[in-house]
């Protein structure tokens, strides 16, 4: 039964190795098959949590975004041999594939579906193992933050179900007879998981399946207000189309999503919903090949990948609200600096990337903006510090107007920074010592790029890289090269943002004042 393989089978510690080695592996078999030390000090407040709630239905990543024509879709017959060579020669077992196909379907909603938005999901679910990988899905989004309700009204009596159920029971999910449901299920519930029938179901639906069904249905009516609709997700195929030739009395279930899994069916040419996710990161190379799949490669660790077009959205409706805690005048720190060191250290703690990336804001004498985001690599009551070519277009402008601005944004927190100042060059010795410091690659790539400047191709700058990298094999010391070095942002104005609710954000600007022959800092709330 394919559906096992589309089982979202839990990332347990027996296949993490495995992942690694096959996300290496996996684009090779795509194209080949025939078809800084001062800001580093962590920090000692607890790490706050900040929420933001989304406002526009249906956006998600864009990455991994697939051409539907380039994927592979499966016939019946290939879907239940590839069941049979994972369970069989490959190893794999009925849990490990159910555990991956639940992960896989409850990150493609999490994807789409922000649990602030729409918390109430109703996983129904049938006897085999497509109901089996609802109620995986069911779990996990549990963990995720969603308020999951299961109909399982024809319950497989294995210990593999019985399991699922008594895990799902432990978290206090309500399980729900067909009588306990309304017949209208658009008022109870903001998700509804069709994981009654998979791939291998053949002939009619039976009850209270056939009910189910048709009520599911009835959500799709044009007489419904669509605003206040739940999103139908369908796992592998909506349950009633035929796996190959899809809804044959066009009067079937029509959803939001379909979540296929291992590689989508033949059915899914037919699907004209908005989100079309794949949902099977642990396809081995073998089966690839002897297949000749053609699959997306997935984008960093997710466990799905979209296929098709992101779905278009108004960008003028593109907005968020903001949920945080209040920054107020009587919490923040007296000193900037200090302030600043408090903000990094929790972006530190939150674990984003790169955290000293910032925006670097530029004029030169034609009074022109240039902007470029550049990475801080030190700072001090002094000022704020990166590295950069003396010969590059940022340069050039410090020289003719050496002041500045940076930006900081730490989207996972809702904040901002700002700071702007004079600019000036950091002395020799200082750009020496972290020149020296940085990776040999970056040393040698320093030199070898005349940044900023024009040049023929691409291979011209990996030439001279090579060159380089030839002409100091050797290990010896690699010069600093002359036009190469730092700069200082000595700070005159700083200025704190954190997103409030409703657009009325929290914005702390630091001046600084003379007061009895000391220089404080002045801090003022201003409008956002």
């Amino acid at each position: 039964m394919l559906q096992m393989l589309q089982k979202g089978k839990g990332m347990t510690s027996l296949l993490l190795s495995s992942y690694q080695l096959l996300q290496s592996k996996f684009a090779h078999h795509i194209l080949t098959a025939p078809s800084t030390t001062a800001i580093l000090k962590p920090s000692s407040l607890p790490f706050l949590r900040h929420n933001r709630s989304y406002q526009i239905r249906g956006m998600t990543s864009l990455q991994g975004v697939q051409d539907p024509e380039t994927v592979s879709y499966l016939r019946q017959s290939e879907a239940a041999e590839i069941d049979e060579i994972l369970m069989g020669p490959l190893g794999f077992s009925v849990d490990q594939l159910m555990e991956l196909a639940g992960l896989s379907v409850a990150t493609a909603i999490a994807e789409v579906y922000k649990s602030s938005e729409r918390s109430r999901v109703l996983a129904i679910c049938g006897p085999g193992n497509n109901g089996g990988d609802g109620l995986v899905a069911a779990r996990h989004l549990y963990h995720f933050g969603y308020k999951p309700y299961i109909c399982y009204p024809k319950r497989t009596a294995k210990p593999l179900y019985n399991g699922l159920v008594t895990q799902l029971e432990s978290l206090s999910v309500p399980f729900l007879s067909v009588e306990d449901l309304p017949m209208d299920l658009s008022d109870s519930f903001d998700i509804l998981v069709d994981a009654m029938f998979g791939f291998s179901f053949h002939g009619t639906p039976r009850p209270p399946f056939d009910d189910l069904i048709r009520r599911l249905l009835n959500l799709t009516s044009p007489d419904m207000n669509a605003s206040r609709l739940p999103a139908i997700v369908s796992v592998d195929i909506p349950s009633g189309w035929h796996v190959e030739e899809g809804d044959l009395s066009g009067d079937g279930i029509k959803p939001d999503m379909l979540v296929s899994l291992t590689a989508p069916k033949l059915c899914a040419k037919k699907f004209t919903g908005q989100h079309h996710f794949l949902g099977g990161r642990f396809i081995p190379p073998a089966i690839i090949d002897k297949f000749r799949l053609q699959l997306p490669a997935y984008p960093g660790t997710s466990m799905c990948v979209r296929i098709g077009k992101p779905p278009r959205v108004d960008i003028s409706a593109l907005r968020e609200n903001y949920v945080s805690p209040e920054l107020l005048e009587g919490q923040v720190d007296s000193d900037p600096f200090d302030q600043f060191q408090k903000w990094f250290d929790d972006a530190l703690a939150a674990g984003l990337k790169e955290p000293n990336a910032m925006c670097l804001s530029t004029t030169g004498s034609d009074r022109k903006p240039s902007s470029r985001f550049v990475l801080l690599k030190g700072f001090n009551k002094d000022g704020f510090v990166w590295y950069t070519n003396y010969g590059s277009r940022k340069a050039h402008q410090i020289s003719e107007n050496p002041h500045a601005a940076l930006l900081f944004y730490w989207d996972a927190l809702n904040r901002q920074v700002r700071v702007e100042g004079s600019v000036e060059k950091v002395s020799e010795a200082e750009s020496e010592h972290y020149f020296h410091s940085r990776p040999r690659g970056s040393q040698i790539g320093a030199i070898a790029s005349d940044q900023s400047s024009v040049i023929p191709g691409q291979q011209v700058l990996h030439q001279k890289y090579k060159d380089l990298e030839a002409k100091y094999s050797a290990g010896s010391s690699i010069p600093k090269p002359k036009h190469w070095g730092g700069y200082r942002l000595k700070p005159e104005v700083f200025e704190f943002w954190q997103g409030q609710q409703s657009r009325l954000h929290d914005r702390l600007r630091y001046t600084p004042k003379e007061i009895d022959g000391k220089r404080v800092w002045k801090i003022d709330r201003l409008a956002p």
